[in-house]
C-alpha cells in the first residue's frame, strides 16, 4: 500500500544494518553499540579505540564484549552482566581477560589459537600487544604479527636494540 503523502516518513535507523563487527561476525549487542565496537577496531591508536568503546559500552550495559576490552586498557572493572557471547566472542574476552590479569605467556598462546580460528580481531591483538608492552616484554608476538590479514593497521610491539 503506498504511503500517504501527509504522513511523515518512518524515522530510519541511526545505526542501520545487523548487529555485527567489523569482519561481520555478529555481535550480542544492539545496532548502536556494534557501529561503535566497529570504530574501535578500526581505531588508529589506543585513545580513540578507548573512546570508542567507553561509546559502545555506553550504548548498550550488557555488551559484554566493549566492557572487557575497556577494562583490559583502562584496568577498570567490567561491569557488563555476563549472558550469552557467540563463540568467537568468548574465545576474544578469554585472550582478553588472560592478558589483564598478567598472564601474558598464556594470552599469547590463546591469542594464536583465537587468530587461527578468526583471521582477524584487531582489538584482541592491540589490547595483548599494549599489555605485553606495558609489561615489558620485548619479544613475543612477532611471528604472529608478521602473518596477519592487512585488514587493519597492525601494532607493532616496540623491541629496544642492544644496548651499547
Amino acid at each position: 500500500m503506498p504511503q500517504d503523502p501527509d504522513e511523515p516518513a518512518a524515522p530510519q535507523p541511526a545505526f542501520p544494518g545487523p548487529a555485527v563487527e567489523d569482519h561481520g561476525r555478529a555481535v550480542t549487542a544492539n545496532i548502536q553499540a556494534a557501529a561503535f565496537y566497529r570504530q574501535a577496531q578500526q581505531a588508529i591508536d589506543t585513545f580513540d579505540a578507548i573512546t570508542a568503546l567507553r561509546h559502545a559500552a555506553g550504548a548498550d550495559p550488557a555488551f559484554e564484549l566493549a566492557f572487557t576490552d575497556l577494562g583490559a586498557f583502562t584496568e577498570a572493572p567490567s561491569n557488563a552482566m555476563s549472558g550469552r557471547k557467540m563463540n568467537w566472542e568468548r574465545h576474544h574476552i578469554d585472550v582478553v581477560r588472560a592478558a589483564a590479569a598478567g598472564d601474558l605467556g598464556r594470552a599469547g598462546d590463546l591469542l594464536r589459537e583465537h587468530l587461527a580460528s578468526v583471521g582477524c580481531d584487531p582489538l584482541a591483538l592491540r589490547i595483548v600487544t599494549e599489555l605485553r608492552q606495558r609489561a615489558g616484554q620485548r619479544a613475543g608476538l612477532d611471528d604472529l604479527i608478521g602473518h596477519l590479514p592487512t585488514c587493519h593497521p597492525v601494532p607493532k610491539e616496540t623491541h629496544p636494540g642492544p644496548s651499547s
